[in-house]
């Protein structure tokens, strides 16, 4: 199967910094095996929704998770890259 270079975008994701929540946001590239470009979008989304950095902290909602690009891979990384947060006030 194909592969492809999928970046996801969370919003709104809350984490604990310094015994303080904060919202956030986050970028995460996966790279997926999948038959298409949709079907990739969605593996992705898939992953990045159960990996444990975006689970959402208790009482708060889980992030908005969107796909902002997907394009073909040469290869699978390993490790696959992290994830890149960044502050989002809303």
């Amino acid at each position: 199967m194909p592969l492809f270079k999928v970046v996801v975008h969370g919003r709104g994701h809350w984490i604990s910094l310094d015994d303080e929540m904060e919202r956030v946001g986050f970028r995460v590239t996966r790279v997926v095996d999948a038959a298409d470009a949709d079907r990739a979008a969605r593996k992705a989304l898939e992953l990045v929704g159960n990996d444990p950095k975006s689970r959402p902290e208790p009482g708060h909602p889980a992030a908005t998770l969107t796909v902002d690009d997907v394009a073909p891979a040469a290869a699978l990384p390993d490790p696959q890259p992290g994830f890149a947060f960044y502050p989002d006030p809303e």
